[in-house]
């Protein structure tokens, strides 16, 4: 199974209970190994300078154990707003609903409804700008204690002053996400400007664990993301990475709560997140 699956598969079982949620929940119904069969949902609106198209992937779950891929759901409506324009989303393949013409806003509250099986689910998530690539480039690293040697991609990017921000960056490596599990992941592949508001920083690394060699196309995005985004990846990456790792006690996974809500049967969760992202992205040849 690749490492993006066992990320996803913890994420079907993970899903979320944010922390600034202050009542207790019995969630041990959700953490079986033969769960009931829920609605998961991948994607949300991302504005960045190529993307034309927006895609919403929708699944069901299976149990933890099943290796096998989530089933796809095509038989759903799924629809954006913003309180003002509605979106239609039109089911594609493997799973993907997709729109042309919704073109994402800085500032504006975007709304997912999707109807299935029966049952509304809605929830919603704000975009918030993204700054720029100051500089955008790579360095070659020795090994170290705990990195092996190899190109890595470094930029260097200014925090907007006076402003709340929370980051999330992702890497690719000849076209390919790349992320892998580990504890360090809720700390360094999300961010926010607490301790640098308006500064400007140096040499950062977005994915220390990713490193590429000569040939390699590495590229890097900046995702500006939502607080309430930052909440939820932080619990997802604080479990992943601690999947398999003994000497953190591996503590189970727990129900993190979805930011989509279900209207129609409140008990029947949804699992994953509408986001919301500004995205920043550049691409280089490693030679």
């Amino acid at each position: 199974m690749s490492t993006i699956n066992k990320i996803k598969k913890v994420l079907h079982i993970v899903i979320f209970s944010i922390v600034f949620i202050s009542c207790e929940e019995d969630v041990t119904n959700d953490i079986t190994l033969n769960s009931i069969e829920r609605l998961v949902i991948e994607g949300g609106i991302e504005r960045k300078a190529d993307n034309t198209t927006q895609v919403i992937k929708l699944t069901k779950s299976i149990p933890f154990l099943d290796n096998s891929d989530n089933p796809f759901v095509s038989d759903a409506i799924v629809t954006v707003s913003d309180g003002n324009t509605t979106w239609n989303f039109v089911y594609t393949q493997n799973g993907n609903y997709t729109n042309n013409n919704l073109l994402p806003e800085i500032g504006k509250t975007y709304t997912i409804t999707i109807v299935w099986n029966n049952e509304t689910y809605v929830g919603s998530d704000t975009l918030n700008e993204v700054p720029p690539f100051d500089n955008f480039y790579y360095e070659f690293e020795e090994e170290t204690f705990i990195t092996d040697a190899g190109y890595f991609l470094k930029f260097d990017s200014t925090d907007p002053v006076g402003i709340e921000n929370y980051y999330y960056y992702r890497v690719f490596k000849n076209d390919i996400f790349t992320i892998v599990p580990d504890p360090g992941n809720s700390e360094t592949l999300i961010v926010t400007d607490r301790f640098f508001d308006g500064q400007q920083r140096i040499g950062i690394n977005p994915n220390e664990e990713v490193s590429f060699e000569i040939g390699d196309v590495a590229k890097a995005q900046q995702l500006g993301i939502s607080k309430k985004y930052y909440q939820f990846l932080f619990e997802l990456f604080t479990q992943t990475g601690n999947q398999g790792i003994s000497f953190v006690g591996n503590p189970p996974p727990a129900s993190i709560r979805s930011n989509i809500i279900n209207t129609s049967n409140p008990t029947n969760r949804i699992l994953g997140y509408f986001y919301a992202v500004d995205i920043e992205e550049d691409s280089i040849l490693i030679e």
